[in-house]
């Protein structure tokens, strides 16, 4: 791991996020059981592709540049958005595919917002067929 990835993961006290990958730390709840955390993602670890019960706006904070590539299972419509200084905001709706990673640096961090708070039962990996129906996320489970 790089110098830099080694010193946002101390900086902010984050931790392995099982199963999606990436790194992350909780920060707080508010309003109605919404709940906010720190992610990153490093060359080396990116959110893999999955499904969440529920909306997740996701904030650039800062390091590389990202691609957020976000499906819709139903329709087959597929979005490519980039992630970085200059576009720092991605609301990925709920029941949708999502995947991101770094196409350039060696870290990306942001802090995402759910709304109710997420919990373990609201993640699904993604199905055989939902591969299939999109082969860019081949590389990305």
């Amino acid at each position: 791991m790089v110098g830099d990835e080694k010193e946002i993961i101390r900086k902010y006290g984050l931790a392995p996020l099982q199963g999606e990958g990436g790194y992350f730390r909780f920060i707080s709840t508010f309003g109605e059981n919404s709940g906010c955390i720190y992610y990153l993602i490093t060359s080396s670890s990116q959110s893999r592709a999955h499904i969440l019960d529920n909306d997740e706006a996701w904030f650039f904070l800062e390091g590389g540049r990202a691609m957020q590539i976000v499906c819709d299972p139903d329709t087959g419509a597929m979005e490519e958005r980039i992630l970085d200084e200059e576009h720092r905001f991605s609301l990925v709706n709920k029941k949708m595919v999502q995947t991101t990673f770094l196409i350039s640096g060696s870290y990306a961090l942001f802090s995402t917002v759910m709304s109710p708070r997420y919990r373990s039962e609201d993640y699904h990996e993604v199905s055989d067929a939902v591969i299939e129906r999109f082969p860019i996320l081949k590389e990305h489970v």
